[in-house]
């Protein structure tokens, strides 16, 4: 690339302008009025910190080119990504620069692809709400979704208020009405014609439904292949809002009633004790309903996580009462992938989101300390970048942002936990691994406050501010009844909101990674290394580097590594302090992921998408760990299961993998006894 393309960033950029190409005109003239200063910042020698599959990857989604010819290097991207968001601000277009050349921080995928172009919506990540739809606007929301996904975004749709389906005998509806299994058959087929035609992802929407949903059982089995002939349907994937009322109904083995939401407009409208007392008042009317025990409804719910992966688990009065959103609209939110929660309006208007992600391994410090000042002045500056995303969007599509407009909200997830652990010699399940998570979610969430309050200072706040628990004094942390520490002036910070008010209304989401992360190198989101393996058969580098201290580094100890699939558990010669940090994600406790989650949650203002790896899951053994999780008021419960079954040591819990397919809902063993966790950590080791 090096030898291919020019070093110097403006002629780049002119060469795109010669080719006519729909390069923006501010962003053009900033760069051609500041070439001097920008030119020479950029650092061509950290092209080379990057692996080997970021650099194919960042070429395919990013690199700008002519002709089939690459215009840009993996620097200019950087640059023009920081040019493009913040003109001729000079001084933030060189601090946006350092952080993404770095690798300090890593942009929605449409940021890096469209910044700089004539296309100014940069997102990613759209949501929707269609539960009020007729017939023909229906047609038009889904025409509005097929839109997102052609340009390479994911869409969460918010269809808690569409109405049963018309073969339903317990309820009739009027011809306008469309049926939800009709609606998302009808989105399923239009997203594969989509894929068809060049679109790549593989998980282009979600649909978001409450459990007291009339067609909730068939729902659940939407991406069971074992339940209908629909084989194809990989596109869509389904978040259940789980209310407490239901959870409690679980653990009392008592009825729960499913209702159309036709019938039942107050339960969209309300969380908490009113919508408990709706629900109650619905339950005594004469409203047409079908009963079922809630506890196998919620086993019918695991089976399909075992067997399929999904649906996500959206704990709704955790989510909303542990909200910064008002009050007076909790209900209309939609959830991608379980990583982050907005309030939508009434009509079918796409709402775009914006976030990024921090590469936490790269503020560590060469004597192996984590740098919190660099993280915090990190994600200050991402705060920053992803409300000119923001500002660009909203100048661009201003009927679309009225609404969003009142709130702003941004999501700043995290990268390359277990990576950082490991290099600083921590085991997953340790104290000090434990105190460090904690520290860092407080650092990023003071971080983000503080840069919006000081946005807020300048442009004032989100329009909704005023009626947000924020404005009353209440932070994320208060919800959780828990006392930061006195590594920041928490008492001065929130003097300052509550006279300013802060630029967005949540700033801090943990998602479950994204392909955008692919070019930090390390592991998505929170999640452990799932093998000491990159790419099936590479051995982690730094378990190469302690072996090799150690003498024990040769072919034999590959060999064995690699026939254990990553795992050095059974390697009787490694000794146990190594094996302690290089555990992987299934021989980790499950419900140390869960306590850290918890551990983290007072300075997650968003929600978080959490993931699990379990040998031979079973109902009994999910069960304990989503009420364990539900209790301790986190606002999700699953994103992700991966499995292993002892026929399958490779497989995971999803569609995408054909082993799969042979099991059934009758497989799925509900016994426990044989499947504890310290049993099967023993039998590992």
């Amino acid at each position: 690339m090096h030898k291919s393309i020019q070093p110097t960033f403006s002629d780049a950029v002119k060469d795109l302008q010669e080719d006519n190409r729909p390069i923006n005109e501010d962003y053009s003239d900033a760069v051609e009025q500041y070439y001097t200063t920008m030119d020479p910042a950029i650092v061509h020698l950290r092209d080379f910190d990057h692996t080997y599959d970021a650099i194919r990857y960042i070429q395919s989604r990013f690199l700008r080119r002519i002709d089939g010819r690459f215009t840009e290097r993996i620097q200019h991207l950087y640059m023009r990504i920081a040019a493009a968001l913040h003109l001729t601000d000079v001084p933030k277009v060189l601090a946006t620069y350092e952080l993404l050349s770095r690798r300090l921080i890593t942009m929605d995928p449409c940021v890096s692809l469209l910044a700089g172009t004539d296309e100014k919506v940069l997102s990613s990540q759209f949501s929707i709400n269609v539960s009020n739809c007729t017939v023909p606007e229906m047609y038009n929301a889904v025409a509005k979704c097929v839109f997102a996904v052609r340009k390479g975004a994911s869409v969460a749709i918010a269809a808690q208020g569409v109405p049963c389906s018309g073969r339903n005998p317990v309820c009739d509806h009027r011809e306008s009405d469309i049926g939800l299994w009709a609606l998302m058959s009808f989105m399923d087929t239009a997203f594969t014609f989509t894929r068809s035609h060049g679109d790549k992802r593989t998980d282009p929407a979600n649909v978001a439904v409450e459990v007291w949903h009339i067609d909730v059982r068939s729902i659940i089995d939407f991406n069971n292949i074992h339940q209908h002939d629909l084989v194809d349907q990989r596109n869509l994937t389904v978040t259940l809002c789980l209310p407490d009322i239901f959870m409690g109904r679980v653990e009392d083995n008592g009825e729960w009633a499913l209702f159309c939401p036709k019938n039942v407009p107050d339960l969209l409208n309300t969380s908490g004790s009113y919508f408990d007392d709706a629900y109650h008042r619905y339950e005594l009317s004469a409203i047409p309903r079908i009963k079922v025990r809630a506890k196998e409804l919620w086993h019918t719910i695991l089976r399909s996580i075992i067997l399929t992966g999904g649906p996500y688990l959206i704990f709704k009065d955790s989510m909303n009462g542990k909200s910064n959103l008002p009050e007076a609209s909790p209900s209309c939110q939609s959830m991608l992938r379980t990583g982050m929660v907005d309030v939508l309006g009434e009509d079918a208007e796409l709402f775009p989101r914006n976030y990024a992600s921090l590469t936490l391994p790269l503020f560590m410090t060469r004597d192996r300390e984590f740098d919190f000042a660099d993280l915090h002045q990190a994600t200050k500056e991402t705060v920053y970048a992803l409300n000119k995303v923001l500002d660009i969007s909203e100048d661009h599509l201003s009927t679309i942002f009225d609404r969003n407009k009142d709130f702003r909200s941004i999501a700043i997830g995290v990268n390359g936990l277990a990576d950082l652990f490991t290099a600083m010699r921590m085991p997953y399940e340790s104290l000090e691994a434990a105190d460090l998570n904690i520290n860092i979610a407080e650092t990023m969430y003071h971080a983000a406050l503080e840069a919006s309050n000081e946005l807020a200072a300048i442009h004032g706040p989100y329009k909704a501010f005023r009626h947000s628990p924020m404005a009353h004094g209440i932070m994320q942390f208060d919800f959780w009844e828990t006392t930061p520490s006195d590594r920041y002036d928490w008492k001065s910070l929130c003097d300052k909101i509550h006279t300013t008010g802060v630029r967005n209304a949540s700033l801090i989401s943990i998602g479950p990674g994204d392909d955008g992360e692919v070019p930090s190198g390390f592991t998505t989101s929170t999640n452990p290394l799932p093998s000491n393996l990159l790419d099936g058969h590479i051995p982690c580098p730094w378990l190469v580097e302690d072996l090799t201290k150690l003498g024990l580094w040769n072919d034999e100890i590959r060999r064995e590594i690699t026939t254990a699939k990553g795992s050095i558990q059974g390697i009787r010669i490694i000794p146990a302090d190594i094996k302690a940090i290089y555990r992987t994600a299934w021989e980790i406790d499950p419900q140390c992921i869960a306590k850290m989650a918890v551990d983290r949650a007072p300075f997650i203002c968003n929600t978080q998408s959490i993931t699990f790896h379990l040998h031979n899951p079973n109902v009994d053994v999910l069960d304990e760990l989503m009420r364990r999780m539900w209790s301790s008021g986190l606002k999700t419960g699953i994103h992700t299961l991966h499995s292993r079954f002892p026929d399958q040591a490779g497989s995971r819990s999803s569609l995408d993998e054909d082993t799969d397919r042979e099991m059934s809902y009758e497989e799925v063993d509900t016994d426990s006894t044989l499947h504890d966790f310290a049993t099967a950590n023993v039998l590992l080791a």
